[in-house]
């Protein structure tokens, strides 16, 4: 056991007494800082009335497979029960607090929820990306309003302000992506192959596998002038003439939300109407922030009205998390 032991060790350029790749060991200075920037962020959302919850560090892992879909479920850290049953560690947060809610039935008005605490998610190829993240967010549930989009936005802003004043807000909206693919009599292989090109914004791969696919040539054509539709809000609107109708007016509704944000966080706001995201619960508004000279998002978050169905309610929310170990 043991020369086998010195042998895997020898053909493994690892150091196996080390940390594995993407997590932290954090030093008294470090937490302090980090502490520092949790007060912050909690000092915005308790000043909206968010209320705090702490989310179970694993679940079930067709919670996380059932509420993300494939995607989430790949890069989830899974292990097994004692009684066999597959475990998942919390890959964010947003999941298992609309379990909780479903599961014990705490519908009654508007619920503001905040958390702080930690995720964990694989990588791919994940060398210099992290896997355990420390985040703080909230979540509005059971309000369906512009309104209520529009405060959420604004805490989003608030948030990367704690960070830095040279920040960036990137705004999509995936509803009329998801009209799109609705239209198009796609497997589910070719469905999350379309996703993750949107994701990457492969302009070309897009055209590849669309040549390969039978289907309305317009509605083709408007995925790949979807995934090439970003720019300042004054930008956008005289590039959506070539829309079908019903995306034409999804657009321009989007656009005279993003409109309605006051002055100082509109000219920080980028439109992107190919961040789709990864999370299939996203149902329309999707949001990322982006600090100057950081090349990854620190913030993410969105609309997803459809996350509750999946738990057998049917509750409107929205909501971000920011990654505060940066």
């Amino acid at each position: 056991m043991n020369s086998y032991l010195e042998y895997m060790l020898y053909e493994s350029d690892v150091e196996p007494f080390g940390l594995p790749d993407g997590v932290i060991f954090l030093s008294s200075d470090e937490i302090l800082k980090l502490e520092e920037k949790e007060k912050m962020l909690t000092k915005i959302f308790e000043s909206k009335g968010y209320k705090k919850v702490i989310p179970p560090s694993f679940e079930y892992y067709e919670t996380f497979e059932n509420a993300g879909g494939k995607e989430v479920a790949r890069r989830c850290f899974s292990f097994k029960d004692k009684d066999g049953k597959l475990l998942s560690l919390r890959f964010d947060m947003t999941t298992p607090i609309a379990r909780m809610i479903a599961h014990k039935n705490l519908i009654e008005g508007a619920l503001k929820y905040y958390y702080c605490g930690d995720v964990f998610r694989e990588q791919p190829f994940h060398k210099g990306k992290m896997r355990q993240l420390r985040q703080c967010g909230i979540e509005l549930i059971g309000v369906d309003s512009i309104e209520a989009d529009i405060e959420v936005v604004e805490m989003f802003a608030q948030s990367l302000e704690c960070f830095s004043s040279e920040h960036t807000i990137v705004l999509g909206n995936v509803k009329p992506y998801k009209k799109l693919i609705e239209k198009l009599n796609l497997t589910e292989s070719k469905k999350e192959a379309i996703e993750n090109i949107f994701n990457k914004k492969d302009l070309p791969s897009l055209k590849l596998i669309l040549e390969q696919i039978e289907g309305n040539e317009k509605i083709k054509k408007n995925l790949i002038e979807l995934i090439n539709l970003s720019g300042e809000i004054n930008e956008l609107v005289d590039k959506v003439s070539n829309f079908n109708e019903d995306l034409k007016e999804e657009i321009l509704k989007f656009l005279d939300f993003c409109k309605k944000l006051s002055k100082s966080i509109r000219e920080k706001v980028i439109i992107d109407f190919a961040m789709i995201k990864n999370f299939s619960y996203y149902s329309s508004l999707t949001m990322e922030g982006y600090l100057k000279n950081y090349g990854q998002p620190i913030a993410n978050g969105g609309r997803y009205d459809e996350l509750f169905k999946r738990f057998d309610k049917n509750l409107p929310a929205i909501g971000f998390a920011v990654d505060i170990n940066l």
